[in-house]
């Protein structure tokens, strides 16, 4: 099991507030912030002179990330975010005339857009009614049919905090002949995942929130089985054999995931994930999955202590990092707001109030935050 207390140094947010929110944003450890410092002062000071070591430092981050994954390190790329991942998913997908994408109607909008656009090229979405707020797999098999090309669904929704049963969803997938995409970012850092074991196609995640990095550079991985059926949806500079044969254009694609990164890489967002990586790999996937399951349990039973309605699942195989719930007549926006004046960060999603936290926050702010909750009911219920 993690003690927190050796991890406080690495975060520094603990001395200021309560931060229970890394399904928004999350702070950055010390190593990490450290990290992007000294590409910034390497490029202040030097140029491009050590290039080089940048170079080595993308490699050992691809690495990290494969690692983390369960992936090869050919199949991991850097994108911008998470949409940017499922925009080449669904544009590299070599589309029939009458195809069809089934996703669920909770999904976030990163997780919607990339296929309501592919409407121009004869592709229609097919929205899954989840019953409630927690799809089944049952309910994904009701909107397939001979025409399904991609099934996709978020690991972890952002709404409600249920997992997905990415095992089964996979094996949909691949007895109706469709890939399987997966929004992973509510997910990777906080739980563990082996995506070949998965049977999952693609795979995309920023660092924001759960990898404890910074926004605007994330990652795609691609299964290697599946690379020589896409269509290359663009090739930049860097995504060649040998990019610095800068004359010759006759060059294919690369064979693998790195065919989907454009051009020069965002040097200080991969420092940051190379950082946070190497973090969530020191401390263990399988301790940082318990001690979140753990955290969010103590705060699924002190939330019920109170009265409050927990609109997340309770099962511990639908569990994650996040824990909705509502306080009677409080609306969410209201409890949200009083818990920040307390110097508690939380969020306020779709009615219900949002508490996310990671393995470095201690039962002692578990219980804080619980209680400023019972403060703040009783404070609403008395005026």
């Amino acid at each position: 099991m993690i003690d927190p207390e050796c991890w406080a140094e690495e975060f520094p947010v603990r001395k200021n507030i309560i931060y229970l929110n890394h399904a928004a944003v999350c702070p950055l450890p010390a190593r990490t912030a450290a990290a992007v410092a000294e590409v910034a002062a390497d490029y202040r000071d030097w140029g491009s002179t050590h290039y080089e070591r940048w170079s080595a430092m993308v490699a050992r981050g691809r690495g990290r990330l494969a690692e983390l994954t369960g992936a090869d390190q050919c199949e991991i790329a850097f994108v911008k975010n998470t949409t940017a991942g499922l925009m080449l998913a669904a544009e590299s997908i070599p589309w029939r005339d009458g195809e069809n994408v089934v996703v669920a109607d909770i999904e976030f909008p990163a997780n919607v857009y990339p296929w309501l656009n592919l409407r121009r090229r004869g592709v229609t979405t097919r929205f899954v009614q989840a019953r409630g707020s927690f799809p089944t797999v049952d309910d994904y098999a009701a909107a397939c049919d001979d025409s399904t090309r991609v099934i996709t669904s978020s690991w972890v929704q952002f709404s409600s905090g249920q997992r997905t049963d990415l095992a089964a969803l996979s094996q949909l997938a691949d007895d109706v002949g469709a890939f399987f995409v997966v929004d992973a970012i509510q997910g990777l850092g906080a739980l563990q995942i082996d995506v070949s074991k998965l049977g999952i196609d693609f795979l995309a995640a920023d660092g924001h929130k759960w990898l404890l990095s910074v926004e605007g550079c994330g990652l795609l991985y691609v299964s290697q089985g599946v690379i020589g059926d896409l269509e290359p949806f663009w090739r930049g500079w860097t995504a060649v054999p040998e990019p610095t044969d800068f004359l010759r254009y006759d060059q294919p694609a690369l064979d693998d995931a790195r065919r989907f990164e454009e051009g020069s890489p965002n040097l200080a967002g991969i420092a940051a994930m190379d950082a946070s990586a190497g973090l969530l790999l020191e401390a263990g996937p399988a301790q940082v999955e318990e001690r979140v399951l753990s955290l969010t349990e103590r705060l699924i039973a002190r939330l019920r202590d109170l009265g409050c309605e927990i609109a997340s699942p309770t099962d511990p195989q639908c569990r994650s990092g996040i824990v909705c719930f509502r306080c009677g007549r409080a609306s969410s926006d209201e409890v949200a707001t009083r818990l920040a004046e307390r110097g508690i960060s939380a969020a306020s999603r779709l009615g219900v109030v949002r508490l996310s936290p990671h393995f470095y926050n201690t039962e002692g702010e578990i219980d804080a935050a619980t209680e400023a909750v019972g403060e703040i009911m009783a404070e609403i219920s008395s005026a």
